[in-house]
């Protein structure tokens, strides 16, 4: 089976951005983490000024889907958001190395931020409004709708073109994913699908000094409910994060209105979370290194336990 990275070496990115860009560029390539795209930080010999290159994986996103990305970045840099838009040459966002499509971005500094206080909280509020006002403006994407009955089946499906689930488990995974999409999808209607960031959590988040909490990698941006966007910064159960809501919901009120009813589907997200996570784990496990990363993937206990929490989920919620 081709590697699909196998066109990355070293001497071809370098000739590809030096073609694109114009730019001499140093010796320098680092390789940033990313477990989905290839992600190298170079830098140019003329100012030794650096930046961000991102190779998107083939076969996960198309080019519109791509550009659809970038084009909603730059919605969201045009109205002081604060992102990390593409560079732009000739009017291009997006380039090609052979069959692998790559972007531009300029290196932003920051770090991690590990744990959010009361002003925190308010400022990714304000933040995620002013994404979900965009959002709004949006009636139609090429992008996945954010539901069990749509996203949860096509996780399904690809999971099931590979041969990562072992047939012992098939009957019983099919039966937890059959009955959670039948109980959770109709849970869905009305619940004013936009387009979101999708994979807001706290490793998408950095901190710059002086200008505060960015948000950044907007690949799976995606066509679903706002509460999408919170469920995942929260630091436990609903229960046990009030204070957390409550400071999120002031912020974001700021600037839109939040419908706490839309609480209820966070058991649903998380659901679709897990059954997304393993799909893509079914996608990454024939790449180099798979297993040194996730050791226990794919073991008879990582199965049990996946689908006993499945089933937790769908009669415990």
């Amino acid at each position: 089976m081709k590697n699909v990275w196998q066109e990355l070496d070293h001497e071809r990115i370098f000739r590809s951005i030096e073609g694109i860009t114009g730019a001499k560029l140093t010796s320098l390539l680092i390789q940033r983490n990313s477990y989905i795209n290839r992600v190298y930080e170079l830098e140019k010999q003329d100012g030794k000024e650096r930046f961000i290159a991102k190779f998107y994986r083939p076969g996960r996103w198309t080019k519109e889907m791509i550009l659809e990305e970038h084009g909603f970045l730059k919605e969201l840099e045009a109205k002081e958001v604060p992102v990390i838009t593409p560079v732009a040459i000739s009017n291009k966002t997006l380039f090609s190395l052979g069959d692998i499509n790559y972007a531009l971005f300029p290196k932003k500094g920051g770090r991690a931020v590990d744990e959010f206080d009361k002003a925190s909280w308010e400022n990714i509020g304000r933040h995620l409004a002013r994404i979900h006002l965009a959002g709004t403006l949006h009636k139609s994407s090429k992008r996945i709708i954010w539901r069990p009955g749509t996203a949860t089946k096509h996780h399904i499906k690809v999971l099931h073109g590979t041969d990562f689930l072992p047939k012992d488990f098939k009957k019983s995974f099919d039966d937890a994913t059959e009955i959670f999409i039948k109980k959770f999808d109709k849970l869905f209607d009305n619940n004013g699908s936009i387009l979101i960031h999708g994979d807001c959590h706290k490793g998408n988040l950095i901190y710059r000094p002086g200008e505060g909490i960015w948000i950044i990698d907007f690949d799976d941006i995606c066509m679903g409910p706002p509460v999408q966007d919170l469920w995942m910064l929260l630091p436990g159960n609903i229960e046990d994060s009030q204070n957390e809501l409550e400071w999120f919901l002031k912020g974001y009120e700021t600037f839109r209105q939040f419908d706490t009813g839309s609480l209820k589907l966070i058991p649903a997200l998380r659901g679709m979370r897990m059954i997304h996570f393993v799909s893509w784990l079914a996608v990454q496990s024939k790449d180099p290194h798979f297993d040194k990363h996730f050791p226990e993937t794919g073991s008879p206990r990582y199965w049990n336990e996946l689908i006993k929490e499945l089933q937790q989920i769908v009669y415990n919620s």
